[in-house]
């Protein structure tokens, strides 16, 4: 079997292997682990496959520490009383307010500043889903307005560890490239912000709908200095340090706060393990959080998909991936557009943003320099595209850990993530045509 049709199958094997345990409603990493499995007997050299699976394993070990710190941080947060007092005082403050919009802006400008959509879901989720879930809101609208705000700033922050692991590849200036990335999305943003506006005009905050927030003073203590961890969560990360170590240092600083609300060290590990759920009926509904076991899907879907990039990389499978989209790309908008599509390809295929970046820098660099196209370009276009749509993609780690948080899956929540769905159309249609002439005048 040749290496072109032995990558072909393996795409193949996945995308069908993944569809069968979503239509079965089996737990997602035991599609990937099936393509792991055939793909192993299809690959020649497996020689190289150990160094190879413990190379790509160390490459995604932080993002399952990531997975794993974000599983046991939040119970604690709601158990400290953090999470409560964040929901009781900032939906107070947003009466009268279109709750779609609001969703929207905040997270966009809390995405800007942590420079992660995970970061900011981690503080978002919990007030937004009780205020949609308290009033009766379709719950998918609220997500699909914060998984546009939030994917803002993961590629174009300053703080964005896509920006700067496609800046370096590429070996380009990410303020440079930060600056093209802002510019891009203007008129997505101003497109989402009128829909939003017209989607959420019926969705005005109302004291009725936070009726429920009364019944947190009776089991919290919603005094605003609760939201101390929350507040060293942000300074930590404006100080550029690292996320997983300030999750070690919020999850330390809750823990000692919950103590009071634990009985045992049984009820704190249970809590840690199965998420936090509150025992009042009219509160249930949303003061709530997942827990370890919730994580334990997206971890191993993260540790199969580096053996899977393994696999493709034993017998240079990759190159037969890439080489449909560059083959015929003669011209600068040719090369552009198939950038963008390629993107996605690629998210879908190495369910990973790190991944995608690496290789559409790695690889279509020399294609840019020899049509004299800018590597911003590059960068701009696998930003607006691939790191753009991985939340939008069921078996991508995004995707994956947004359906253990919410409860929502992907293909629920794709319709309404307006600014995701309208900047990848643009980069794919409208951008190309016009994207060399236009930055070149700015310069």
């Amino acid at each position: 079997m040749s290496k072109q049709i032995k990558t072909y199958v393996l795409i193949f094997v996945l995308l069908a292997s993944v569809s069968l345990v979503i239509l079965v409603d089996q737990a997602l990493y035991k599609g990937i682990a099936l393509t792991c499995a055939i793909g192993f007997f299809l690959v020649s050299d497996k020689v190289r496959l150990p160094n190879l699976i413990i190379a790509n394993t160390k490459s995604v070990y932080k993002t399952m520490l990531l997975m794993f710190l974000i599983s046991i941080t939040l119970p604690v947060l709601m158990a400290a009383g953090v999470l409560p007092t964040l929901i009781y005082h900032v939906s107070q403050m947003m009466l009268g307010g279109n709750l779609l919009l609001a969703a929207f802006v905040i997270s966009t400008f809390l995405s800007m500043i942590l420079g992660s959509a995970i970061g900011t879901l981690t503080i978002l989720l919990p007030l937004f889903s009780s205020i949609a879930i308290q009033s009766g809101i379709f719950y998918p609208w609220v997500i699909g307005a914060l998984i546009s705000g939030v994917y803002i700033g993961d590629r174009c922050s300053p703080l964005s560890s896509g920006l700067h692991l496609l800046s370096s590849v590429t070996e380009t200036n990410y303020l440079k490239n930060m600056r093209y990335l802002l510019i891009s999305a203007i008129l997505p943003f101003l497109m989402t912000t009128i829909i939003l506006c017209f989607l959420g005009g019926n969705a005005l905050i109302t004291k009725e709908m936070i009726r429920s927030n009364d019944l947190l003073g009776l089991h919290f203590d919603i005094a605003l200095w609760r939201l101390i961890p929350l507040v060293l969560m942000v300074i930590l990360l404006l100080m550029k340090q690292p996320i997983t170590r300030v999750l070690v240092i919020v999850f330390a600083l809750c823990s000692l706060l919950a103590i009071p609300s634990y009985d045992t060290i049984g009820d704190f590990v249970s809590q840690l393990y199965n998420g936090y759920q509150t025992s009042d009926p009219a509160l249930s509904n949303f003061i709530k959080t997942s827990g370890f076991k919730q994580m334990i899907n997206v971890i191993l879907v993260i540790f199969f998909s580096g053996i899977l990039n393994s696999l493709l990389e034993a017998d240079h499978l990759i190159g037969y991936i890439i080489e449909p989209f560059v083959k015929k790309a003669y011209t600068p908008r040719k090369l552009l557009t198939n950038t963008a599509l390629l993107s996605i390809v690629l998210s879908m295929v190495t369910c990973s943003q790190a991944m995608t970046s690496m290789i559409n820098g790695k690889y279509l660099s020399k294609y840019y320099d020899n049509q004299k196209i800018k590597r911003e370009f590059l960068v701009l276009m696998t930003a607006n595209a691939g790191l753009n749509v991985v939340a939008l993609i069921p078996w991508n780690v995004n995707g994956i850990m947004l359906k253990q948080l919410t409860g929502v899956a992907p293909l629920e929540y794709l319709p309404f993530s307006f600014f995701v769905l309208i900047l990848t159309l643009l980069s794919i249609v409208i951008y190309p045509i016009f994207i060399q002439r236009f930055f070149s005048s700015l310069n």
